[in-house]
This record gives structure tokens, sequence and C-alpha cells, in this order.
């Protein structure tokens, strides 16, 4: 099965669970429109059967169309019934089968693709839904004792296989959901699981590969906001960015655990991991992005046909977090990018093999690089046609400014750190050879380089002519701190191409 048709179908299935929590109005019929126009929205085509009996609105035979982007193709869902009851309070009853059946059918247009037919089952266990409020200002509250989303069936190019398992569930769901209406429709959502849990299984009917995960983790806390013009095409994201489509999410858990295995055709691996709890951040509106991750308490284990030996870390907290314009602008904006490692520590079995004799310390590593500055981008690169320019252009953008808030490396008993900050002229090119021209400058201070080089040298891992060109190299660029074995320096670079080192001019 062509990969991109399966991540694609995952990604519209994740996209009609979440409107189900979109619903919120006083009549059923309401409802209902309310819930056909959020996916429209998206570029859906709708078709349903509806039928009203006393006070509820039964709708069957829904399905739901959408053209894959790049002509890659077309997927198809057909869903089960659904019914709205009007609970005479101003309130509305939503209801869904015990198990709720969807099918999703991708049909590619590449005549090298399969044609795939995917079985889901929405299962729920005690679900309660009710919408309230007005046509302009929805609310959806829900709570379940278990969701699970799972895979029935599969068949490609008219063949069923049985070589694939999906499983993806959550247990004692409490939920709301807050739509809004005006010149935008604004969707707020809020979810909250005592356990989320997935399981894995993709077997190659000829027996070539296999991929297997699963994993389960506690606490699960999710909020999420995406603002949605009346009208977009989401296959032009820049257009639905400038129109004003923009989205926001952070999800936290508590301890967890994963595991996972491959094999393709004799190249294996396997892992698992363990962590105290993990988080996760994005936005992205028509001027700005962020990315961002972090997990704490985490082991982590690999082995594998092309690892000599198995690999065992743990950390105390690992985090990543980008924020960038995304914006054509010829003004400057704000971005950062923070990478940190606190307390990385590998299996006490390779330092035994690295230093069986314990002459280096074996503290846990520390890495932190903290950095924030201005720039811009002279192209849309969220235009495909503008993006593709980017491998050719010369200057894509401008870097205004770069300042490093915080450096610090600690491993095997070296430490360094440093800050400083820098400006950048963007109308001098020639200085620095294409590259705007910096001013300003750096603090670094090193710990400990001597002692590592000495002990590096008894160890036989070092020569006295290597450990004597980088203790050149300390002198030229440091100078003496005032602890032991301590080198400080400040290195500065003028916008003139003038690089100074402690003073002392290099250039």
């Amino acid at each position: 099965m062509n990969t991109r048709y399966s991540l694609g179908g995952g990604a519209l299935i994740a996209a009609l669970l979440t409107t189900t929590s979109s619903f919120a109005d006083v009549s059923p019929q309401e409802v209902w429109g309310s819930w056909r126009g959020y996916l429209e929205n998206y570029g859906y085509e709708i078709s349903a059967d509806e039928t009203m009996s006393g006070g509820t609105l039964t709708v069957s035979g829904l399905s739901a169309k959408m053209a894959l982007p790049e002509d890659a193709g077309a997927l198809d869902f057909s869903l089960g019934d659904m019914g709205f009851t009007d609970q005479g309070d101003g309130t509305v009853l939503i209801s869904l089968p015990a198990v709720y059946p969807m099918n999703v059918h991708v049909v590619p247009t590449d005549e090298d693709d399969e044609e795939v037919d995917i079985g889901l089952e929405y299962a729920t266990t005690g679900l309660a839904m009710v919408a309230s409020g007005s046509v302009d200002d929805m609310t959806v509250s829900y709570t379940a004792a278990e969701a699970i989303l799972r895979l029935a069936s599969l068949v490609v190019d008219g063949e069923p296989t049985g070589a694939a398992k999906m499983e993806f569930a959550m247990t004692n769901l409490v939920g709301n959901s807050v739509t809004k209406d005006g010149n935008l429709r604004s969707v707020a959502q809020n979810i909250i699981a005592a356990t989320m849990s997935y399981d894995v299984a993709i077997v190659d009917p000829e027996g070539e590969g296999s991929f297997l995960a699963k994993g389960q983790t506690t606490d699960l806390n999710m909020s999420a906001s995406t603002t949605l013009p009346l009208e977009m095409d989401m296959e032009d994201i820049a257009a639905a960015l400038k129109a004003g489509f923009a989205v926001e999410g952070l999800l936290t858990t508590g301890a967890g655990s994963s595991q996972f295995s491959f094999n393709d055709e004799g190249d294996n691996a396997a892992g698992n991991s363990t962590s105290g709890g993990t988080n996760f951040a994005f936005a992205m509106d028509a001027d700005h992005m962020r990315y961002g991750f972090g997990a704490t308490g985490m082991a982590m284990s690999l082995m594998g046909s092309d690892i000599p030996l198995p690999i065992n870390l743990t950390a105390d907290e690992m985090a990543f977090d980008l924020s960038m314009p995304i914006a054509k602008s010829e003004a400057a904006q704000d971005f950062s990018m923070l990478t940190k490692i606190i307390g990385l520590a590998p299996d006490p079995m390779i330092w035994g093999m690295l230093d069986p004799t314990g002459a280096l310390p074996h503290d846990p590593a520390t890495l932190i690089v903290d950095l924030a500055g201005k720039a811009n981008w002279l192209v849309d690169i969220m235009d495909p046609a503008q993006a593709e320019a980017l491998a050719g252009a010369e200057m894509p953008g401008e870097l205004h400014s770069l300042e490093l808030k915080d450096l610090n490396v600690s491993m095997a008993g070296v430490d360094l750190t440093g800050a400083g900050a820098f400006t950048f002229n963007n109308d001098d090119l020639e200085t620095f050879d294409g590259l705007p021209a910096p001013d300003g400058s750096v603090d670094l201070k090193l710990v400990g380089a001597n002692g590592l080089m000495d002990t590096l040298i008894a160890m036989g891992l070092m020569s006295n002519d290597d450990a004597m060109g980088a203790r050149m190299m300390m002198g030229l660029f440091g100078r003496p701190g005032d602890g032991e074995d301590t080198v400080l320096s400040t290195i500065e670079v003028k916008s003139d191409g003038q690089i100074f080192a402690n003073g002392q001019r290099l250039q």
C-alpha cells in the first residue's frame, strides 16, 4: 500500500473524529447543519439522508469525499448513522452507535499506485454527548468510559489482507468543545483522559518485512483551538492562512512507555522507552509557526542488526522548541530555537568499554543551546511555487540579529558556557563573502579542558602533539580565568571585517 495514502487517510479520519465534538446548537437541525458546515469548511463534499421523527433527527448514509492534494487521488468516507434529539430544554442529545463503522476508499490517479479500502470501527462505552448554546456560540460536553478506534479490514487492489492491525484507545474521557461563528469560525476543544494507548502491527503478506509498535500513557490533557475562514481550500495552505486559518494546540501526558520493532528483508531493529511525562505544542497562523516537544525522566533502549551492541540511555530532561516567521515580510520578525538535554547518561556497560579503569568522570552530560533573534523571509515559503525557488535563491531571507542567550555543554569533566549577541547588515554582502556583515561579540568560558587532555594522553587516546596543538589554539583564542584549569574568551566581530579575540586582532 502506498504510504502517502495511508497517512492521508489517517489525518482525515482524525479530522472527522474531532469534528464530532464540534456540534452545538439549540435544535437537532442546527446541530447537524453546524457539523456539516464544519466538514465542508475543510473541503469535504457531504451527502446524507435526513429523517425527522418526533424530536429526533436521524442522519444516515453519510458520505464525505475529498480529493487528495497534488492529484494524488481521492478519499471517500462512508460513515454509519447518528441521531440528534431535542431534549426540550434547549439542548440536543447526540447519539452514536456503540460501534460506529467508517469506510475509507482511496482511489489514486496514478496507475502505479494501489486502490485501497480501509474499514474502521469507532467504538465507545458509556458515551454521553450533549450540545447547547446558540447557532453563533455552541458548546458540546461529553464523557465516555472508553473510546477505541480500530482497523477492521484492509483491502488492497481488491485483495483482502489480514496482515495489519491498528488500535488507538482512551479511557475515562471528559471533554468539551466551543464553536463560535462570525466572519471567521473558531473552535476551541479540551480533552482529558485517564489513559491513552496504541497498538500497531503491519506485516508484509509476502513475508519480507514487518513493523510493530505499541505504547501507553497516563493523564492525557489536550487543548486545541482552530480558526477557519468561512470559505477556504486546504489544498492551498498559503491562501488559507492569508484568509485567516490558524491552529494552536498543546498536549501533555503523565508517565508512559513505548516499544517498537521492524524487520526489512533481514535488516532489523527494536527499542523501547519510558518517560515520567511529555509535552507537545504546535501553533501556526499567517505570520508565525511554533513547534515544540519535551519529556522528563526518560530511559531508552535500542538494538538492531546495524548496531554492534545494545544502546541504553537515560536523561533527566529533553526538549526542543522552534518559533519562526513564515510570511513574506520586509520587516524583521522574532524567531527562537531551544535545544535542551539535561542529565544524559549512557549504560554503565558502555562506559566500561570506553573507560574500563574509570579515569574519566562519568557524570551525566548536559547540552543547552538557546538562540533568539530577528529575521524576515523575502519569499512566501508556504506557497509551493515560491518555496521551490528557495533552493536556487542566493538569499531567500534576511538575518537582522542573533542572540546566544545560553550555551551550556558539560561532559567528561569539561564545562563550556557562553552568551553573546550580534547584529547583521544585510546591505553589506561583500565583506564576509555573501553573508550579511555581523557586528557583536560572544563571551565563552571553558573549564577542565587541560585536565581532560592529560587524562586522554594517559589513556593512549590522544597524542602529545595533538594536545599541544589544542593548547596552542586555546592560548591564541583564550585567556586564563580565575579558577583552576579555566579559560575565558571574548570573540568580537566588526562589520568592517575585523575579528578580535580578547582584544587581540586576528583579522
